[in-house]
């Protein structure tokens, strides 16, 4: 997925990497909820937000908090507190509602510390891959 750009600036902060939605495990709800009530996958991710799916679209501007499970060779799991900031599927459209959070915080330092190992081993994989391939 291309980096969001605005008039050829880059907008992101982070660096972003794609995880087969098939394998990933993503259960979210509304902040102040005690129970977490949608359960979903997750598309692509970084340390300031990601793209993800459930069965019903969630309104922009409603706070979640995601517990996330990613794949690998250990599975990585984090929680993380954000807002609905997009929704990339149209309201009539059938099948599951991709969405698009804003991380505005994480459970603690631990899961910030275990989604950044997560990510820097993805791309230093995705890396490795493309030189292998030239």
């Amino acid at each position: 997925m291309p980096n969001a750009t605005a008039f050829g600036r880059e907008l992101r902060q982070h660096p972003r990497v794609k995880v087969p939605a098939m394998y990933t495990l993503l259960r979210a709800r509304v902040v102040g909820s005690t129970r977490y009530t949608w359960t979903g996958h997750v598309y692509d991710v970084s340390l300031g937000g990601a793209r993800f799916e459930l069965d019903m679209p969630i309104a922009e501007g409603t706070q979640l908090e995601l517990r996330c499970m990613l794949p690998g060779g250990e599975h990585t799991t984090f929680r993380v507190i954000g807002r609905v900031v997009r929704l990339h599927t149209d309201a009539g459209d059938p099948g599951p509602a991709v969405m698009g959070l804003a991380f505005e915080s994480f459970r603690s330092p631990m899961d910030r510390y275990r989604l950044s190992q997560y990510i820097d081993a993805r791309m230093r994989s995705e890396s490795a891959a493309m030189r292998r391939a030239a």
